[in-house]
This record gives C-alpha cells, structure tokens and sequence, in this order.
C-alpha cells in the first residue's frame, strides 16, 4: 500500500502503558530543551542524537516491526536512519500547507527514502490528519517511459485531490517523502515521533549532498553517546 498509495497505517502498534512511557519521556524531552508544555499555535520540534536520551521514544527508532516494514518499501535489508525528530503542535495550529518533501525540481529514482510517523496522539477529519494525494510520489521518480519527465509544480500540488488518512495514538504512518501532503487544523495536541530512512543504494543527487552532511555532523559527535544497538543503523 505505501509503494502505490504513499501513505500506509500499520493500527495499534503500542499497547497502553508502552504509549504512557513514551508521552512521558517525550513531554519531558520537551522540557529538558527548554521548550516548555507549548504555545497555542505552535510547532515546536527536537531532532538528532539528543533524543537517544530517552530510550523508551528512542527505541521506536529502530522497532523491528518499523524496520522490517521500512526495509520492505525501500527493498534494502540494512536502511539508515538519517533523522531522527520528534514533533509536537500545540492547539489551536491551522495546519501545513499542501506540499511534497521531495527535493525541489528533482527527478529521483524510486523508493530510495522512506519516512514513518508514531502518533501519541489521534489525528482524525475533525482535527490534525494528514491528507494526500495517492500515488503523486510516483511523479517525482524516474521512469525509463518518460525521459522527459519534469518536477511537479506547486500549482500541480495545490490543485491534487487530498484525502484524509486517520489513526489513532500508537499506531503508525508510513510516508514515501515524495507523496503530496498537508495536515488539516489542529484542535488538540499532536505529537507524534518520526524517523527518516534512507537506502544504501543509488540516490538522487540531493540526497548524496545530504548524505555527507549528516555523516560528517555524526562523525563530531563522541561514540559513548550512541548506544551500541544504534551505532550500525546510524552509521552509513
């Protein structure tokens, strides 16, 4: 489903106290950055090395049921992980504007990034859900049948047909970064856990450019602080 729609759900992956143990090591990440409990109308993020800090939101990271389904959409048994983020939007926020995380004016090849989401949070119609427009991804691939094929414009963006994808807290949204996307307004807190992953394989120019980036910024940061059954899949 995600490889022909963009977006796919895996429902319920966290029981009750596995979802109460991470809201609380999420809540007080916030607040050991200095972030507070937010301000209406925010968005406010923490992302990189910090977050293995607190294992119970940091092993979400490298869940083996993420992994296995990362590694399926991507067709790579050993993906890297090259973000690691937490996001959180504190009511009442309008949204995000529709748009496509693929690189702009870039042609790829297909399936070389993959992106998943862990809600603490229900995201329905009546506030916070994600909207897309399936298989939109598809347009920034390279296709041997189109040669020619040119980046979609924001004006192809805005005028796609978007529909909702609801959940509910602990389960998971799996997004290929290229698909367009938005998120309705928000009327109650959203927080949720995302994780960036990238092939070993070929990728498109943009992406090598930030391959080296965030593998030259992880090289600075001391070893003790990556635990060992993190070491491999954030090493590239």
């Amino acid at each position: 489903m995600a490889r022909a729609d963009g977006i796919a759900i895996l429902p319920d992956l966290l029981d009750a106290d596995e979802l109460a143990k991470i809201r609380r090591q999420f809540d007080q990440a916030y607040l050991d950055t200095g972030k507070g409990p937010g301000k209406p109308g925010t968005r406010d993020s923490i992302s990189g090395e910090a977050l293995l800090r607190y294992p119970a939101l940091a092993n979400l990271f490298i869940h083996p049921r993420i992994l296995d389904i990362v590694a399926a959409i991507l067709s790579d048994d050993n993906p890297w992980l090259w973000q690691l983020k937490t996001n959180r939007y504190t009511p009442e926020h309008p949204g995000v504007r529709k748009h496509t995380d693929g690189f702009p004016g870039e042609i790829s090849p297909p399936f070389t990034r993959q992106a998943m989401a862990v809600f603490l949070d229900d995201i329905s119609v009546d506030s916070g859900a994600l909207t897309y427009v399936r298989g939109t991804h598809a347009l920034h691939y390279e296709d041997p049948a189109v040669p020619s094929r040119q980046a979609p414009s924001k004006e192809n963006i805005e005028l796609g047909e978007y529909i909702p994808a609801e959940l509910k807290a602990g389960s998971v949204l799996f997004r290929v970064p290229e698909v367009w996307h938005a998120v309705i307004p928000i009327h109650h807190l959203r927080r949720y856990v995302t994780g960036s992953y990238a092939t070993r394989g070929e990728v498109s120019v943009m992406m090598a450019e930030k391959i080296r980036g965030v593998s030259e910024k992880r090289a600075s940061v001391p070893a003790v602080e990556i635990p060992a059954e993190f070491r491999k899949i954030l090493s590239y």
